[in-house]
């Protein structure tokens, strides 16, 4: 499982860190975790202190968004 530390262009990750996310999407912290909750991002746990979030669900949720508009 490939994870990557800091916001690069398409790097093939399959998780990113939350920190990542949040540089990928422009939103806080706290609204990874909310959107994760409500099923729009798939939270992974990685360890037993820390998580990640799907690249294909950041890809889904950016791609809707382009939808919408």
């Amino acid at each position: 499982m490939k994870i990557i530390e800091n916001a690069t262009p398409d790097t093939g990750a399959l998780i990113y860190r939350i920190n990542v996310a949040q540089a990928k999407l422009g939103v806080s912290r706290s609204t990874i975790y909310r959107l994760a909750n409500s099923g729009v991002l798939e939270l992974v746990k990685i360890g037993s202190r820390s998580s990640g979030i799907t690249a294909d669900s950041v890809r889904a949720m950016i791609d809707r968004a382009r939808v919408a508009r």
